[in-house]
This record gives C-alpha cells, structure tokens and sequence, in this order.
C-alpha cells in the first residue's frame, strides 16, 4: 500500500532521485517522525504531492488508496505572501544581518547572547550533509533521522576573536542517538572550521561530566586539537555549510 512506502521506494517507483526528493521535503520543513529510526512510511497525501512533483510519468504510476489530491500549485515557494526586502537575500547575508543586528543590541547591553539562529541552521546543515530530515521540535534526543536511519544529534559553537580557549558546547544529557556532530563555526569567515562526529561513547570517555548541568560537555578545543577524536568531516559539512549560506527563497 502506497501509505506505507519510504522515500526511497516511492522514488525508485516514480523515476526520480530519493536525495532530490529528500532535499525538497527538508526546504518544505516536512520533519521525520517521532518514531525516527526506521524508513519515513509516507502518508497518502505526502505521496501524492511528491508523486505530482516528481513523477517522470505524466500520468503517475502510484496507486494511493484513501490518498488525497495534491497540494496546490505554490506549496513550496510561498506564493502570494507578501515579501519584504529580506525575501531576496540569500541565508548568508541574512545571517549576516542578524549578526550586526545582534552586535548593535550588544553594544547597547540589551542582548548577551550571539548564537541564535545558528543551531536550526547547523542542524539543517547536517541534514544536508546526511541527506536526513530534521526530528520535530519536541524531540530532544536527537535532532534529525539520516537517508541510512542513524539518530543524529547536532551541537554547534561559534567561535570569533578573543574567544576564552575553554568555551564548551551545550550540555548532552541524552545518549538516545547513534552519533553527535560537533560543528565549530567561525563568525567572521562563515565558514566551519572543525566538525566531527563522536558516538555516544566517544563523548562518555572524553566528555566533562557537570553536576550542575547534569550534563556531559565536550569543549571547542577538543574538536580543534590535531588529536582530535572522532570521524573528519570538516569539509563536508563547510561544503555543506557554503551551499546553504547562498540559499535563496
């Protein structure tokens, strides 16, 4: 029944590439189900709207029981709204934007903070570089579920001139995934500087347990150091990283 089908079997039975399909569902927001893990079992709906987009054949070849009529025509790309100037930058210099925004209420001693937007983003640039898509808001195991099934939690850290050495990512307090990847990125250059993946006892053995956390950490320079543990994948994810920075609407 085609309700039960994953990404990759509706993609093989309707011609098309299942990373294409993937990367489309990711710029919709479609997010994996809870139960993350196991294949994404599309519903009806969704297979009709991926079907209608994707399809190589012009009258479909999917049967959809119970299915509803696709989406209408401008789903994906926000048609009608309303756009403000900002509609036509790309994500780069949205967020450098926000940056200076950010540095002015700094300035001003009414923010402490630097980081927000930069943990959705890391974690949609994971999902890129895993070819996932991103776990619902309410799950806080992990953030994404990757093309193979692999639980994938995202930590990320900015880092700018004059940074203490010891900076730390956020606190893991869950061990319920298959791998983290810590992301080090530069604000100045945008560009990741370090990322590697650890497993979950990666980062029992050479994470910092914090009472006053109740959580493991894992600093910076732990992921920079030239005997950094874990799995490379500094380049992937700063390809990665570039290619969603020249994003646009």
């Amino acid at each position: 029944m085609s309700e039960h089908l994953s990404v990759a079997e509706l993609a093989a039975q309707i011609g098309a590439d299942p990373k294409q399909v993937r990367e489309w569902m990711r710029t919709q927001g479609w997010r994996h189900p809870a139960e993350a893990g196991q294949p994404w079992a599309l519903t009806g709906e969704q297979v009709a709207i991926l079907t209608a987009r994707f399809s190589k054949s012009p009258a479909g070849s999917i049967s959809m029981e119970g299915s509803v009529a696709p989406a209408p025509t401008g789903l994906d790309d926000g048609a009608g709204e309303d756009e403000t100037p900002l509609a036509q930058l790309t994500v780069g210099e949205l967020l450098d934007t926000y940056t200076n925004v950010l540095a002015e209420l700094r300035a001003r001693h009414l923010v402490r903070t630097n980081n927000a937007p930069i943990g959705d983003l890391a974690e949609f640039c994971a999902a890129m570089v895993y070819d996932g898509l991103l776990a619902p808001n309410s799950e806080k195991s992990y953030d994404l579920a990757a093309a193979d099934g692999r639980k994938v939690q995202v930590k990320v850290r900015l880092v700018r001139p004059g940074m203490a050495s010891g900076a730390v990512f956020s606190p893991i307090r869950s061990f319920d995934f298959d791998l983290c990847a810590f992301l080090v990125i530069d604000n100045e250059a945008g560009q990741v500087v370090a990322a590697r993946e650890w497993t979950p006892e990666d980062i029992r053995e050479h994470g910092s347990f914090k009472q006053h956390t109740n959580g493991t950490v894992v600093t910076v320079s732990q992921l920079r150091s030239s005997r950094a543990h874990g799995t490379d994948r500094t380049a992937d994810f700063n390809t990665a990283w570039q290619a969603l920075l020249r994003q646009t609407r």
